[in-house]
């Protein structure tokens, strides 16, 4: 994958997880769980997965300096 791909990827990646911050807390998706318990759950698995992928980035950051 070219830089230019790799840029477009992560920036529709990151835009798509902001998009899910603003939206996933206000819909019925966990209906089983209790308000704070579901929240709960739910910035859990955000944030280890926007830390995954800075540290996916990071790991590439050579990569992506344009050499």
């Amino acid at each position: 994958m070219s830089l230019k791909q790799q840029r477009i990827f992560w920036t529709i990646l990151f835009l798509l997880m902001i998009m899910a911050a603003f939206i996933v807390p206000f819909t019925p998706l966990f209906r089983d769980l209790s308000r704070v318990y579901g929240a709960f759950l739910f910035w859990n698995i955000f944030a280890l997965v926007v830390i995954i992928c800075l540290g996916i980035i990071t790991a590439k950051w050579r990569n992506f300096n344009g050499r």
